[in-house]
């Protein structure tokens, strides 16, 4: 499954946002919202959310490092349900440490959606957009 696109949406009175269309014919009912990096929450398949997971656990657990990163991902996890109106709830503490507002952005990110307060989405991509084939080059490199 491959996630692309931009979306502007917006969350209910009761923290409730609807998918796009084009998202909801790809996802189960069942996913995975989680916090993101750069202020946004993610949104995983359950295929999706079990790489992470293989990610964050192949680290030792004698690192603290290790440890602190499965514990902010985890504690900061929620499995979901998209509703009949193809919402999913988002929970209080993930509205809150993403700083979101009535007015969100839904990014397809290839293997997984990204949700962001629309000011903050805007912000980020205004900072980036202009980098953008720099940091190509720099991946590049980094493949050699």
């Amino acid at each position: 499954m491959i996630f692309l696109g931009t979306y502007k949406h917006t969350l209910d009175n009761k923290n409730r946002l609807t998918l796009p269309s084009k998202f909801i014919t790809k996802l189960p009912k069942n996913i995975y919202l989680s916090r993101g990096f750069d202020g946004c929450l993610e949104i995983r398949t359950l295929e999706e959310f079990t790489k992470r997971y293989e990610y964050l656990n192949q680290y030792s657990e004698n690192k603290r490092d290790s440890r602190n990163a499965a514990r902010i991902y985890f504690a900061n996890s929620h499995d979901v349900e998209i509703d009949n109106a193809k919402r999913i709830l988002i929970p209080t503490e993930l509205i809150t440490t993403a700083n979101l507002t009535k007015n969100v952005v839904i990014i397809g990110v290839g293997n997984k959606i990204e949700i962001w307060d629309e000011t903050q989405y805007f912000k980020f991509q205004k900072q980036t957009t202009p980098m953008y084939e720099a940091i190509a080059e720099r991946l590049d490199e980094q493949n050699k």
